[in-house]
């Protein structure tokens, strides 16, 4: 063709692929079916064997005559080249035994058998192994520092780590420490306050276990800033470490509860950087930030500040619950950094262990302080007139009256039902009553001055727990498992005039198999044990509630079973009764016959011939005589 130097009329295909070989070299691939040569109608077009085995589309002639392979000139030299020095060899190897001339053991040079370090020409082996060990020695030093890059990379790791501990336990103290004297950066308890405020207004019910959101809500107000309550972002892995949660998840579910509940707006959403990003920041992920919504903007600014007020203790013991936790990650971060020192060769200096144990001391100070003010806050106690100076000095009294006790009329005791605050021992004067620190304070979703009702006690309570260690010491596989779970399985099973013995016998005479030695779950078992022994049609020497509800179950599918068969009887009872009072009208076996005959056969057949068809009797075909004007009424079937 005009304008171009080469014929692509034979030309199959001209793209050109790139593949990667197994150890990562690229090369041009063409595509299947595709060659990489042009086609031409004439000439000698036989491919190479060696090159096409090799997967190469090369052209070759067959160079020993017609009928041998056909090879390429590359290929047909190598084999040339290889064949002439096989021949060379066994020339050299048949002169060789022709002479009877032996080679050499020694060195050419100095005829020593070994290498001698002082000829120029079997010293090579020394210097051999003097470059050997060198090499050797030099990756061992490379080894050695590399191990000890690591080691002072792992401290520094430690080190930043116990630093920002400090930091975090030396915002949590100022934080308690700045309530406590009524500065402004005593606001995130308040914060926090306003947070277990919304939520307890927001909860429906009291029921379940207690969630992550207060402490997750106290790391996200201490972490923002002091003033404003913007700018929290302590990040999804360390809130779950400051919060003591076991996973991110909770503090995913906290988060999106304190959005709902308006106490926080998220600003940032968290992502993963991109190169740029990360080489300019020096992290992958991008943390999310919140903004606080300030007291003076909630809903309860107004209308119900005294709420807020009511969760300052709970916000406290929150606090001061992380600061705990927060000593000991530190106590534990500063160990780690010292087995890390002292595996580099280091030590802990004197002045800085006084000062740990300095810092260790302070913060529980600030601890036991903010539980103490919290137990303050949680616990207000009423005195009498006669206890403040002021009152007596305006009443007109210059000595204040004696304290009377108040008389405790109207009081019941709370042992049968739970545990009594009172003391047990009698005799014993306390002194005037005071407010102490408590070891369990009440959780934060729950007010200040509401109590939990008692849960009533089971029936099976008073002889469950007898059965349950009698039952435990005759079967052995049984010991293991908790005496209340056996208690409550036996309980709901059995009824109190059980004994052990009468159970291993009724459960050894009712059930066929022989009970386990080792079950995987005792209790489980247990439980299968006693509903096959007690759920068959056997009564039981004694009364058992199993039993009793399988009694019921089958009296219950009984009657169901006789209700559905009466249900049947009526029917086709029903049915006989209309057929009997329908006596001029076809059966419904006559309704079908007919049915499939109109359906085969032609409508203008007569009706004898359709009932002649289907072998069925004319007087059932027959229709019934229609009654006559002046015939009267027609006569009543007989019953």
């Amino acid at each position: 063709m005009a304008g171009q130097r080469r014929c692509h009329t034979h030309l199959v295909d001209q793209r050109l692929l790139v593949e990667f070989t197994s150890t990562g070299q690229a090369r041009l691939a063409a595509t299947p079916g595709a060659r990489r040569r042009p086609v031409y109608p004439t000439g000698l077009q036989t491919p190479c064997v060696s090159c096409a085995a090799a997967g190469r589309d090369k052209q070759g002639l067959p160079r020993d005559g017609e009928g041998s392979e056909a090879l390429c000139w590359s290929c047909w030299r190598s084999r040339t080249d290889r064949q002439a020095a096989r021949q060379r060899q066994h020339l050299v190897a048949e002169l060789r035994e022709r002479l009877d001339v032996d080679e050499p053991a020694g060195c050419a040079a100095c005829g020593e058998p070994e290498p001698v370090p002082t000829c120029w020409l079997c010293g090579y082996s020394w210097l051999a192994q003097a470059r050997v060990d060198h090499e050797h020695a030099a990756a061992l030093e490379t080894a050695a520092t590399a191990a000890r890059f690591a080691q002072l990379a792992k401290v520094t790791e430690a080190r930043a780590r116990v630093d920002a501990l400090t930091a975090w336990t030396n915002r949590l103290t100022e934080t308690v420490t700045a309530f406590q004297t009524d500065k402004s950066w005593g606001r995130p308890v308040w914060l926090l306050a306003d947070a277990l405020a919304r939520d307890a207004a927001a909860r429906t019910s009291r029921r379940g276990r207690r969630s992550a959101l207060s402490r997750v809500c106290a790391v996200l107000a201490v972490n923002a800033d002091r003033r404003s309550g913007r700018r929290a972002m302590p990040g999804r892995a360390e809130t779950a470490e400051l919060a003591g949660c076991d996973s991110t998840r909770p503090v995913t579910d906290a988060w999106r509860r304190a959005e709902a509940l308006g106490w926080c707006t998220r600003t940032e959403q968290g992502r993963r950087l991109s190169y740029a990003e990360r080489c300019a920041t020096g992290r992958a992920q991008a943390r999310a930030t919140f903004d606080i919504t300030p007291l003076h903007r909630g809903p309860l600014h107004h209308s119900d500040l005294a709420a807020r007020t009511t969760y300052l203790a709970d916000a406290l013991d929150i606090l001061a619950g992380l600061l705990e936790h927060a000593r000991r990650l530190l106590a534990a971060a500063q160990q780690h950094v010292d087995a890390l020192e002292a595996r580099a060769g280091g030590w802990v200096d004197y002045h800085e262990q006084v000062h740990r144990r300095r810092m260790h001391q302070a913060v529980a100070a600030v601890r036991d302080q903010a539980r103490h003010q919290a137990t303050n806050f949680r616990t207000p106690h009423t005195v009498s007139l006669a206890m403040s100076v002021y009152s007596c000095l305006s009443r007109g009294l210059l000595i204040s009256p004696s304290l009377a006790s108040a008389p405790s009329q109207g009081r019941q005791s709370r042992r049968k039902s739970g545990a009594s605050r009172s003391s047990t021992r009698s005799k014993v004067d306390r002194g005037p009553v005071r407010s102490h620190a408590v070891q369990r304070p009440r959780p934060a979703q729950r007010p200040g001055g509401a109590s939990r009702r008692a849960r009533p006690r089971p029936k099976w309570s008073g002889w469950a727990y007898d059965l349950a260690r009698a039952v435990q010491d005759r079967w052995g596989w049984l010991r293991l498992a908790p005496l209340p779970q056996v208690a409550a399985t036996l309980g709901a099973t059995l009824s109190q005039d059980w004994t052990a013995e009468a159970l291993d016998t009724w459960i050894r005479r009712a059930r066929s198999r022989a009970l386990l030695t080792e079950p995987r779950n005792p209790v489980a078992y247990l439980r299968a044990v006693l509903e096959d022994a007690l759920a068959g049609p056997a009564a039981p020497p004694y009364s058992a509630r199993r039993h009793i509800e399988h009694r019921r179950q089958v009296a219950v599918e009984a009657g169901a079973q006789a209700a559905s068969e009466l249900g049947a009887a009526r029917v086709e009872w029903d049915e006989r009764d209309q057929a009997a009072l329908s006596r001029g009208r076809r059966s419904a076996a006559a309704e079908a016959a007919f049915a499939t005959i109109r359906a085969r056969t032609s409508a203008r057949l007569r009706r004898p011939d359709r009932a002649e068809l289907l072998n069925v009797p004319v007087e059932e075909c027959e229709w019934p005589e229609v009654a006559q004007p002046g015939a009267g009424l027609p006569a009543s079937p007989q019953g």
